[in-house]
């Protein structure tokens, strides 16, 4: 390994950690739940589960990248045959098997590794930076908590949930009663999801001595979300732009658009930066597409305010951590 590289790996690192601890610290949100040492990633078993899944991981993804062959690239959806989907057939774009993961994002062994992978991939980072949704998040939540009009709970709405791992951050920081909504398109992911909800409720609950409804997991496509319109508070979507086609990031923004409520209802999108976002990182930033990303060079080219503002939103923040930005738009 490059000692150059190495070094400015662990220094990302490093000022991802202080800023997320800085958002901590000034009482924006709070130390991630999973952090205590009865958790049970922390258990040596969880560890050795999780470092073997790894391995075996890497060496079919280094493998089907070094080959990338047509077979390497796309799912086979006749072996995704062993989770029941509600769905009579996926977009077009989500047959690519991103980031050459075994049968793409479906396949239980994708679901079961994804985590860990990705932290590694990222240092350690992927948590820290995934959190930069939540001070806009929390912001919303003041709002709502200070509407004396308002008699029913926060309603979140998180499309793309993966397995769930920030729907349990954000959970864990806004009230206890909110209704939390994720969708998924992999049946495997929204299992885990379920999983990582069930285990949080459970921890949260030993500790608040509250009962603590599910969140709503179900499976169904960003671009057309079954909801009504204005139904939701805010609209939370984390790392899903960067894996769509052009044409099709117009249309999910026009549906967060579509259900988050007016008078105030907050649209938080947060992705991959951009070129120009850290003009050093601009020729490197390209490479990921080599992951099997076919839309990857065409996203940090796309201009994605310009999607939410003619949905009818307006712009708010933007908070950039490492190599993840985060764009908070409302509806007036």
């Amino acid at each position: 390994l490059n000692p150059a590289i190495v070094s400015r790996l662990l220094l990302e690192a490093a000022i991802c950690y202080e800023q997320d601890f800085a958002q901590i610290q000034k009482g924006v949100y709070g130390e991630p739940w999973d952090m205590t040492p009865t958790h049970r990633q922390s258990s040596p078993q969880n560890v050795l589960t999780q470092t073997n899944r790894f391995v075996r991981d890497a060496i079919g993804v280094l493998a089907r990248r070094s080959r990338a062959e047509p077979k390497d690239q796309k799912i086979d959806f006749s072996l995704a045959t062993d989770k029941t989907s509600t769905l009579t057939e996926y977009p077009d774009y989500y047959e690519n098997a991103f980031h050459y993961q075994k049968n793409g994002w479906m396949s239980q062994e994708s679901a079961d590794v994804y985590e860990v992978s990705t932290e590694t991939l990222f240092v350690g980072r992927q948590d820290a930076m995934q959190r930069t949704s939540l001070p806009a998040l929390m912001e919303r939540a003041k709002e709502v908590r200070e509407d004396a009009s308002r008699t029913e709970p926060m309603k979140v709405l998180e499309i793309a949930c993966g397995t769930g791992r920030f729907m349990t951050f954000a959970r864990d920081n806004l009230p206890l009663d909110t209704e939390y909504t994720a969708l998924d398109l992999s049946p495997y992911y929204l299992d885990v999801a379920r999983d990582n909800d069930a285990y949080w409720r459970t921890t949260r609950e030993r500790s608040s001595k509250k009962s603590i409804a599910p969140a709503k997991v179900m499976q169904a496509a960003a671009e057309n979300l079954p909801f009504e319109d204005d139904t939701f508070d805010a609209v939370v979507c984390i790392y899903l732009f960067h894996e769509l086609p052009q044409s099709v990031r117009e249309q999910v923004a026009s549906e967060m658009a579509r259900v988050v409520r007016p008078n105030g209802g907050a649209v938080i999108l947060t992705d991959s930066i951009q070129e120009g976002d850290r003009p050093i990182l601009d020729t490197g930033l390209r490479r990921f597409g080599n992951m099997n990303e076919p839309h990857y060079v065409n996203y940090i080219q796309d201009d994605l305010p310009q999607h939410f503002e003619r949905a009818g939103l307006s712009c708010q923040t933007k908070t950039l951590r490492s190599t993840t930005k985060s764009l908070s738009f409302q509806k007036n």
